[in-house]
């Protein structure tokens, strides 16, 4: 037993070899790259330790558990320099500084919570789906850990006492994939946040009625009548409409890139947009952006956009908040992202083909947006958006029915007794031709 050179043919080996036995179990072997026979002990030293060590465990999982570096290799990754680490990796779409700011936001609250609950774990692969349940379950019941949300240095709102599921789906999301991404880098086994997000609440902006499109259309002041023409006449969102360049306007088209998914947008420019665009250009034509004031407050405060559009739909009596089943805070309900809404809806009752909503709204994949939009060409689009109303006067907006259908024939020929009953004689007699004519066929269309 101990550490000695073999005799091979009469000759010493030239590497050292060790056996030993631990808990009646024999051990040997050859003391790799030790030429001398202090540096074979230490060697010998060595494996007598994991040995030891392995015949320790009482169960796989405790084997697997301690001795994980050996098995995925990685280095040590603390909380505190992970998502440092993190920033750096490449990343399939590119992501703003407002994203990154929130992932960091996400992260920092985990981190302060694993610091307060479990001030001896430092490490990215010491965190279990224990800690993360826990975290979750914090969000859940209590909101955030940390109560200040920072604005630089300075605390800008307090959190929360509870959060909604969809809210807690978005830390649930951006910590799963921090953990994935370092997962090699820390020799991690598993994503402690690998296991189901809670289910979504159903509260989804609502679309404008006709009547509340009448409404705002009779209401409408300088800031929030760029948006809402832009908005309703292309289904664009916040960020696309405050930032749509000279450079996107191509003739007739809106041909830009979505500022969230970057899906290609090729949108036709209606008769409304066209005048809004005319007068505009004669104000902005030699900015970049074609709504110069709205880019400036949306790349350095957004939500300034969404607070003045509320102001002005509750000051002409649009409730924009509402308090859902279960739920403590009111949400949200009518905003500038009810623009995009309403364009789906309109198109609908209009009639217009899913795929040529789908392409303009620009709402799935790049994969899927091009498969629709070999459908969805440029002629289509055309013909069908034509139909679409301006509630701002330009066009009427063509009355909808309950059911989300044209006014019914029976409403028609009241509407048109109406009228005949406060015609001249000159008109009634032009109409009465007309109709003659009507009914031969011969006028077209």
């Amino acid at each position: 037993m101990g550490v000695r050179k073999r005799q091979l043919k009469g000759k010493e080996t030239a590497e050292y070899h060790y056996e030993f036995m631990q808990n009646g179990k024999r051990y040997y072997g050859v003391c790799e790259g030790c030429t001398t026979k202090v540096a074979a002990l230490a060697y010998e030293k060595k494996i007598k330790e994991t040995a030891k060590k392995l015949a320790e465990q009482k169960s796989a999982g405790a084997l697997v558990q301690n001795f994980k570096r050996e098995l995925v290799g990685g280095d040590e990754v603390t909380l505190d320099n992970a998502f440092s680490i993190f920033e750096r990796k490449p990343s399939k779409r590119s992501r703003s500084d407002k994203q990154m700011a929130a992932k960091r936001s996400y992260w920092g609250d985990f981190c302060a919570f694993i610091r307060a609950q479990y001030p001896d774990l430092v490490n990215l692969d010491q965190v279990t789906r224990q800690h993360a349940e826990e975290y979750i379950n914090h969000l859940k019941t209590n909101g955030r850990f940390i109560r200040d949300i920072q604005n630089g240095k300075k605390a800008s709102y307090t959190a929360v006492n509870s959060l909604s599921n969809t809210t807690i789906n978005v830390y649930h999301k951006t910590l799963r994939s921090i953990f994935s991404k370092l997962s090699e880098d820390a020799g991690l086994l598993f994503n402690p946040f690998g296991f189901d997000m809670l289910e979504n609440e159903s509260a989804n902006r609502d679309a404008f009625t006709t009547d509340e499109l009448r409404l705002i259309g009779d209401n409408l002041n300088p800031f929030v009548r760029p948006i809402f023409t832009i908005g309703i006449c292309t289904g664009l969102s916040e960020g696309d409409i405050c930032l749509l360049k000279w450079s996107d306007i191509n003739g007739n088209w809106i041909s830009r890139k979505r500022k969230k998914t970057k899906v290609n947008l090729d949108i036709p420019i209606m008769p409304p947009l066209q005048n809004f665009l005319r007068e505009q250009y004669a104000i902005s034509g030699e900015h970049e952006y074609v709504l110069p004031d709205h880019a400036a407050m949306y790349l350095e405060n957004p939500d300034g956009i969404s607070y003045r559009v509320k102001k002005f739909l509750e000051s002409i009596g649009i409730k924009t908040t509402r308090v859902f089943e279960g739920r403590q805070r009111a949400t949200s309900v009518k905003d500038v992202h009810s623009l995009r809404h309403t364009f789906a809806y309109l198109a609908g009752c209009y009639q217009i083909p899913l795929p040529i909503v789908q392409s303009i709204l620009g709402h799935m994949s790049p994969e899927m947006t091009k498969h629709y939009q070999a459908h969805a060409d440029r002629k289509a689009k055309e013909k069908y958006l034509s139909q679409m109303p301006d509630f701002i006067g330009t066009t009427p907006v063509k009355q909808i029915d309950v059911q989300g259908s044209m006014t019914s024939v029976s409403g028609l020929r009241k509407q048109l007794k109406s009228l005949v009953d406060k015609m001249t004689a000159t008109q009634l007699e032009q109409m009465y031709k007309l109709a003659i004519e009507l009914q031969e066929g011969g006028i077209n269309g």
